[in-house]
This record gives structure tokens, sequence and C-alpha cells, in this order.
């Protein structure tokens, strides 16, 4: 791995310029504090902040920051924030902290908060929080709690309730605690699947030649089916689907291409237990009806009956 700190702007320029393109670059800021470095779209290099540094990332610069280094992201730059940096994000940047790190969110930021984070968020930001992570939300922010994370918020803020162990006060809170999510109907409900007849449209990310991460094809315009199939809250046993591409990517992170399928109700499994985050279900018998993007648009506007 290539490896160099730097303590300027114009240092940092230069490492970067000089690694933009490989993936195993590191470059350290490790500035004085109060000396703001600026950070863009760079390519593949990995910047890290640490000690007193200051940095703001910009465009789709990727930031770590550790100790009480302080970042600024903007666009849709990525920052992980861990001890006790801070991080201020704005635009569509995205935030993970760590430890006792702590982020103030506005505009339409997405920040995950794990440990003991504190997040301030502001306008539409979105806010998961996890472990014992504290969130103030105000304006019309949108939280999703689990744990035991602690929100306090505005009236007009929505608060997702995983866990019936969150602290919430104030905001509108949307209890998913109650919800059977194992129960089909619920689980399409709640992710938006789309139901057609006795189908759920959900959706398969596989490789180059439309097989799975395990090697199963799945051939356009055909019917597949599972050898082992058992029904159950449990991964295995079956062909596994999820309810958008994005989702489906989560589970085969290799993949480069993505399938609209059809299953029937009658024929699935929702996985909801085991420490499954990522949404997913199961089935016997998958129809493949055609390829699309990572959105989730129709490479070919042919749909398979």
């Amino acid at each position: 791995m290539t490896s160099i700190t730097v303590t300027t702007q114009e240092e940092l320029d230069d490492a970067l310029s000089k690694h933009k393109n490989d993936p195993t670059a590191e470059i350290i800021i490790d500035s004085p504090h109060g000396a703001w470095l600026d950070v863009s779209a760079y390519g593949s290099a990995t910047v890290r902040a640490y000690g007193s540094a200051t940095v703001r990332a910009y465009g789709s610069a990727t930031v770590r920051a550790y100790g009480s280094a302080t970042v600024s992201a903007y666009g849709s730059a990525t920052v992980s924030a861990y001890g006790s940096a801070t991080v201020r994000a704005y635009g569509s940047a995205t935030v993970s902290a760590y430890g006792s790190a702590t982020v103030r969110a506005y505009g339409s930021a997405t920040v995950s908060a794990y440990d003991s984070a504190t997040v301030s968020a502001y306008g539409s930001a979105t806010v998961s929080a996890y472990g014992s992570a504290t969130v103030s939300a105000y304006d019309s922010a949108t939280v999703s709690a689990y744990d035991s994370a602690t929100v306090r918020a505005t009236p007009f803020v929505a608060v997702h309730l995983h866990s019936a162990r969150v602290s919430v006060e104030g905001g509108v809170v949307i209890d998913i605690t109650k919800l059977d999510r194992t129960n089909w109907r619920t689980w399409a409900d709640y992710w938006g699947v789309e139901i057609s007849g006795d189908e759920l449209i959900v959706y398969k990310a596989v490789d180059a030649n439309l097989k799975s991460g395990r090697g199963f094809a799945y051939p356009i315009g055909e019917t597949v089916e599972a050898p082992d199939w058992k029904a159950g809250d449990f991964c295995g046993s079956g062909l596994h689907l999820s309810p958008r591409p994005t989702h489906a990517l989560q589970y085969f992170r290799e993949a480069t291409r993505y399938l609209e399928c059809a299953v029937n109700v009658g024929e699935i499994a929702v996985i909801n237990g085991n420490g499954v985050d990522t949404p997913k279900l199961k089935a016997k018998r998958v129809r493949v009806l055609r390829e699309v993007t990572l959105d989730g648009d129709a490479v070919n506007s042919k749909v398979q009956k």
C-alpha cells in the first residue's frame, strides 16, 4: 500500500494528482488546527484525516476522519468519522459516524450513526441511529432509530421506531416494532414492493453471465426453481431476492447486472431474522422478467409474460 502524509494544501494536491489512479493509495492529512484543506473528486485513493486536521470534501471525494479531525462534506462526498471527529454534511453528502463522533447534517445529507455518536439533523436530512447514538432532529428531517438510540425531535420530524429500547422525545413516531414483517403483504407494503395479482415484483443482482454469487443461473424469460427449497425465516434453502436492485447489490457486491423477477406469494418466505438488515425474501420458483439498471429502469422495455 502507498502511504503519504501531508500537512498543506499544496502537498495534498500533489499527492492526489500522483495517486488518483491507485486504489491502494492512502493519503494521510495531519495539518495544523484551523488550516483548512480541500479534497474533491480525485479517483481511487483514500484520504484519512487525523489529529486536529480540518478538511472540506467536495464532489465524490471519500474521507475517513479520526481523532479530533474536523470535516465539512459537500455534494455527494462520503465521510466515515471515528473517535471524537466532527463532521458537517451538506447537500447529498453521506456520513457514517462511530465512537463519539459528532455530525451536523443539512440539506438532504444522509447519516448512519453508531456507538455513542451524536447527530444534529436539519432540513430534509436522513439519519439512521444505532447502538447508543443520540440524534437531535429539526425541520423536516427523518430519523430511523434502532437498539438503544436516543432521539429528540421537533414536531414535524418523522421518527421510525425500530426498537422498543429507543428513547424518543417529540416528533411524529411511526412504530415499526409493531409490524409483523414476516408477513409477505406487510413486508411488501413496508418496502414498496409491487404486487401483481398473486405475484411480487422483486430483484436479483447477477454477474455478466446472469449468474448469482453462488453460481445459479437466471436466464431472462425463463422460470427457475430452487433445488433445496424449504420455507422459513432463515437464509438458504431457496432463491433469494430483494425489493430493489440496490438492496440486491448488498448481497452480491461484484454484480454487474440486475434482473426484475416475479415470485408467487404462495411460494415465498420473508427473511426478517438472523441479523438481516438489508431486506430480502426467498422463493421456491422465480420468473425472470427482464434486465434493469441499478435504479430499476428497464434495459430492454420488453417484459417476459
